[in-house]
């Protein structure tokens, strides 16, 4: 059986069929909701809420990455950080040290961070903890290198003027528009990776992720499709970099440590695993929410645990997973009732 005949053996018919198709538009509905909802609030408050919002849009296109990686294939990155890194000093080292334009610097580091996912991707070879325990070591790799090849990367001092956005001539660096670029960098990877998970490729990644065997027992080409998730979850992750450094004005190491890659983590499993939408939300209560309680800061980890273990007993599908719990319940409500034949 071909691999193509065999993915569309597994594309589901009848009620399952259905419940997908509810799945995508609830999915949809939920991200106009969430971006109507930034569209509207940030610049109503001004200044800080949309540096904030910035911030919540960067890592939310991160976390769709690492939910593409982690919630449908099931394949866990503890280094996830580092392409956020990659993504960062690649585009900022173009801009500043050899004059390429902002969009050709993006769409160049975004691809090295694929490329650079492949290549940790080598390490699906290994299974279980094995691979999760190599994908920790990678990050921190990647992290040794960029705090000590210092005649490039700055080291732990870290990298100052940073080249400001231009755009066909004109150049963005005020909040609002820092704001705006990255909406509709989220918009744009939500739209394309929505598409992508609905798809084949999508039913092929849900298939490695709840039984790699069963998958390949079927014909699914098991370590070509771990590979593509790795490749687009650490594309997303250097795309959602190359904003980072404008919004911060500066770049150093330390915002690409383990830490950061557990954030992402914990992001992803509270927004609810496997659900695009979750990762958005997850982002924006890992993010809102700490900026809010600075007073407690040194406590910011500790906060993260327990909301990861309360989460995990109470919320197993995560917030996503409750309200689509509600919806569901409030169609049953509003269903017709069938009449006895």
């Amino acid at each position: 059986m071909s691999s193509s005949t065999a993915t569309s053996a597994a594309v589901p018919t009848g009620s399952t069929s259905l419940s997908l198709q509810r799945s995508r538009r609830t999915d949809w509905l939920v991200f106009l909701v969430v971006m109507a909802t930034f569209a509207l609030v940030p610049p109503l408050l001004g200044g800080f809420a949309l540096y904030i919002a910035t911030i919540v849009a960067i890592f939310a296109i991160a976390a769709l990455g690492l939910q593409i990686m982690v919630g449908l294939a099931g394949q866990l990155s503890l280094g996830h950080a580092a392409f956020l890194g990659v993504g960062a000093y690649t585009s900022v080292l173009l801009q500043k040290l050899y004059g390429v334009p902002f969009l050709a610097a993006v769409a160049i580091a975004t691809l090295a961070s694929a490329l650079v996912g492949l290549l940790m991707g080598q390490l699906v070879r290994l299974s279980g903890i094995y691979f999760k325990i190599a994908t920790f070591g990678f990050g921190i790799i990647v992290y040794q290198l960029l705090s000590n090849w210092s005649s490039v990367t700055g080291g732990h001092t870290g990298l100052i003027g940073i080249p400001p956005i231009r755009i066909l001539g004109t150049v963005f660096r005020d909040r609002l528009s820092m704001f705006i670029i990255a909406m509709i960098y989220l918009a744009v990877t939500y739209a394309l990776l929505l598409r992508l998970t609905h798809g084949r490729a999508g039913r092929a990644f849900r298939a490695l992720g709840q039984n790699e065997a069963a998958a390949q027992s079927i014909g699914i080409p098991a370590a070509s499709y771990k590979m593509a998730v790795i490749a687009i979850g650490c594309g997303a992750a250097g795309l959602a970099g190359t904003l980072l450094p404008h919004v911060y004005n500066f770049l150093n190491p330390e915002e690409f440590t383990w830490l950061q890659s557990l954030v992402l983590l914990i992001i992803i499993t509270v927004g609810g695993l496997g659900s695009l939408p979750g990762a958005i939300v997850g982002a924006v209560v890992l993010v809102v929410v700490p900026e809010y309680l600075r007073a407690f800061q040194e406590y910011k980890m500790l906060a993260y645990g327990v909301l990861l273990i309360v989460s995990m007993i109470f919320m197993p599908r995560g917030i996503a997973g409750i309200v689509q719990g509600l919806v569901t319940r409030i169609r049953g409500r509003h269903a017709p009732a069938e009449t006895p034949s």
